[in-house]
């Protein structure tokens, strides 16, 4: 009976010692997997920290060094070219919103907070953007100053040639490679629709625009950068010696008495959407001398809404269409 005894006393010992060594063993592998599981998380959180808080070196057009972050999340754009933004799906939180919103901005616009023209701080400062770009800088030199007390702040300059301006664009958001192939694009689209007008060579074009009772004469800015682009048409000799060789000036007011001057073998005639403008474009289209002009006699007149003086990105995409459509309908 003891031996009976004592022999069950070391059966359960052996179990309970078994028991004890599994439970030892579970302990061990959770506790691995539970500090394996908080280590990739902490790395994880490292890399996240690490991303968010890297910068990239810039000099700005005022010559000065600064860091900027190099994946803004939160941008707010003071200037009129949001539509390359757009394009580029750069994250804008805000902006100036135009109060007459283009037909090519229809539903890009939602979700930016409209700051207001001249931009309001309080506004911005809500947005807490991480980069704001200041295209105003010299219309309000204490602007840039004021804005670099919510966020980094960069002076931007949106009248430069879209080409350029865009170029700085990829130089500022670390895009360059993007900025290459969208211009690349942009360059293959405008040979294909200048290949099929099948212009002769020093073939002409001039851009007028009517705004209010004053006519002006455009140089190769806004519709004028896709006018008289690489593939496009020839610059009449007025226009590129009183416009486009003179540093600073884009336009040019004219009168009646000079356009058989900077007229070209096309007119492209932009016009002001106000009562005033519209009213002046049809007293101008019927006037006598304008019927003298070649462009007029041959019916290569074309009319456009002021919507299309641009040259920002998101509207090019669009030209290359519209352009067509205009010189068809002649």
């Amino acid at each position: 009976m003891k031996q009976y005894i004592g022999k069950r006393i070391i059966l359960w010992g052996s179990f309970l010692l078994l028991l004890l060594i599994l439970a030892a063993c579970s302990s061990n592998g959770n506790t691995s997997d539970a500090q394996k599981k908080e280590n990739e998380k902490t790395t994880q959180s490292d890399v996240k920290a690490e991303e968010s808080e890297s910068t990239i070196q810039y000099t700005t057009i005022t010559g000065e060094q600064v860091e900027i972050p190099a994946n803004p999340k939160r941008v707010v754009y003071i200037g009129q070219t949001i539509g390359d933004f757009l394009a580029m799906d750069i994250p804008v939180v805000g902006n100036n919103l135009p109060k007459d919103s283009p037909s090519y901005y229809e539903g890009k616009l939602e979700g930016i907070v409209d700051i207001g023209n001249p931009a309001d701080l309080e506004t911005i400062l809500t947005l807490k953007p991480d980069l704001i770009i200041n295209g105003y800088y010299k219309a309000d030199p204490n602007l840039n100053e004021e804005l670099s007390k919510i966020a980094t702040t960069i002076p931007f300059n949106p009248a430069l040639p879209y080409t350029e301006r865009v170029k700085e664009m990829g130089n500022i958001l670390d895009k360059q490679e993007e900025v290459a192939q969208l211009l690349a694009k942009f360059e293959t689209e405008s040979k294909e629709m200048f290949e099929k007008f099948q212009l002769t060579e020093g073939e002409t074009a001039t851009v007028f625009y009517q705004l209010g009772k004053t006519l002006y004469v455009m140089g190769d800015r806004s519709l004028g950068a896709i006018i008289y682009g690489k593939n496009g048409f020839a610059v009449p000799p007025a226009v590129q010696k009183n416009i486009i060789d003179v540093e600073g000036v884009s336009f040019l007011e004219v009168s009646e008495e000079v356009l058989p001057e900077f007229a070209g073998d096309h007119l492209f005639v932009i016009v002001q959407e106000d009562s005033e403008s519209e009213a002046e474009a049809d007293r101008l289209l019927q006037s006598p001398i304008w019927g003298t002009l070649p462009a007029v006699k041959k019916g290569k007149v074309y009319v456009v809404p002021n919507e299309w003086n641009t040259d920002n990105l998101l509207a090019l995409k669009q030209l290359f269409q519209k352009l067509p459509e205009w010189m068809r309908k002649q």
